[in-house]
């Protein structure tokens, strides 16, 4: 083994980071709570008596090192997609229905067909909104899309929220035209969407774990790193709840926490601090509900003109998605639930019924919110102290806080030790 690596941090930042170093290190793994997968995990649930998981992800083609975390710890037959390439999409206010398929090759020739392209919009319209291509550093998307053109509702809004989990209006521009160019000329079907076949555990975590542990590797769970003593520009201990590791010479840390605990630990790392929160909403289908169909025998659809963002379908679990959901933290779950389930019967053409049985899960503090301002304040891999390294969705990749972001850091970092 050349040196050892003590990652702190079991979301899929630090596990990505393993898996590109385990083979060249010793590795170690500390996560401060009791299981692995940080926003990307499942769990028992026992009032719906299921396997849920916290949140859903959609993964498109373009997720370069997705698939190649997938790859490295053979699980790629853990996703599922649609048959064709299409999203599902319903206007909640006038409760109209249509399909965007993005089909592309290098060039987004789909635009200039209307059946692939959202309800009453004109290849003109997406030819006119490209100008986001070219968004200034202090731009947000509304500053070069405006809310009263149809585009907006039917196409930049969602894609904004979903890639950025942030609202057009304080959305940064520059940063969404990044996404769109490294999907443009990606060479085949870059928007082709993915999801986890059975749980996110299933897919990204346990398979992970596996080849870890096999490769030699150790994870410490409950393990919470309290402090990091530095000497001579080094980290020279890591004291933890349960222990203090003394580090030797060519010893390695690798923070993969989120920017309040980095800041914590290292005061002088400025990181983003407004955050945005995401909610989903999990209903179990009962004998009233259970004839809910997605179109197309799709797994998801998307959702406009509603407090809905998306909603997935699991055998007989309903999956909402709320993305930019700050101004739903101080609604209780009750109200949230009628409110919702209201919406999912409008959707789905349902008789009303009582709300089903259901779990919300609240990420108050999912991402960052990914504003002009607050995107530079994105901090390097590399830190002043030539120990210690920084790994996450909220770290500089070029890439906003999605599963591509958060597994792009981790093997960007593994490739900076490993040299």
């Amino acid at each position: 083994m050349n040196k050892n690596v003590y990652i702190i941090g079991g979301g899929l930042s630090g596990l990505s980071s393993a898996i590109s170093l385990i083979n060249n290190n010793k590795v170690n793994i500390h996560e401060a709570s009791g299981i692995f997968g940080g926003r990307c995990r499942s769990y028992k649930e026992k009032k719906l008596n299921c396997v849920l998981d916290n949140g859903n992800h959609l993964i498109i083609n373009a997720y370069k090192n997705t698939f190649k975390y997938l790859n490295d710890i053979n699980s790629l037959n853990e996703l599922t997609s649609n048959q064709t390439t299409f999203y599902p999409f319903i206007d909640l206010k006038e409760l109209k229905k249509w399909n965007v398929k993005p089909y592309s090759f290098i060039l987004p020739w789909w635009i200039f067909f209307k059946s692939y392209r959202p309800l009453n919009i004109s290849c003109f319209d997406f030819i006119k909104s490209l100008k986001i291509l070219f968004a200034k550093k202090n731009q947000t998307v509304t500053d070069l899309i405006k809310k009263n053109e149809l585009i907006y509702d039917r196409f930049w809004k969602p894609f904004t929220i979903a890639v950025l989990n942030t609202s057009p209006n304080k959305a940064s521009a520059k940063l969404l035209s990044k996404i769109i160019l490294k999907t443009l000329f990606f060479q085949n079907n870059p928007l082709k969407p993915f999801m986890a076949k059975n749980s996110l555990d299933k897919t990204f975590i346990e398979p992970a774990i596996k080849k870890i542990k096999k490769k030699g590797g150790k994870l410490h769970i409950n393990s919470r790193l309290k402090k990091i003593v530095i000497n001579k520009n080094k980290a020279d201990k890591i004291i933890f709840n349960d222990k203090i590791i003394d580090l030797k010479k060519n010893d390695i840390v690798v923070l993969a926490v989120t920017p309040n605990i980095t800041s914590k630990l290292l005061p002088y790392i400025k990181a983003p601090k407004k955050t945005n929160s995401i909610f989903n909403i999990h209903f179990k289908l009962n004998s009233k509900t259970k004839s809910i169909k997605m179109p197309n025998n799709s797994f998801f659809i998307g959702v406009t003109g509603g407090v809905i963002d998306w909603v997935f379908k699991k055998g007989n679990i309903i999956s909402i998605t709320i993305s930019d959901a700050n101004n739903l933290n101080n609604i209780n779950d009750e109200e949230i639930s009628k409110i919702i389930w209201c919406e999912i019967e409008k959707i789905f053409n349902l008789k009303k019924t009582n709300t089903p049985n259901y779990k919300i899960i609240k990420e108050k503090m999912a991402t960052f919110v990914q504003s002009p301002k607050e995107i530079y304040k994105k901090p390097k891999i590399i830190t002043k102290y030539k120990n210690i390294f920084l790994a996450g969705d909220w770290v500089d990749t070029g890439l906003p806080a999605t599963i591509e972001g958060a597994i792009t850091s981790g093997y960007n970092v593994a490739n900076i030790i490993n040299k």
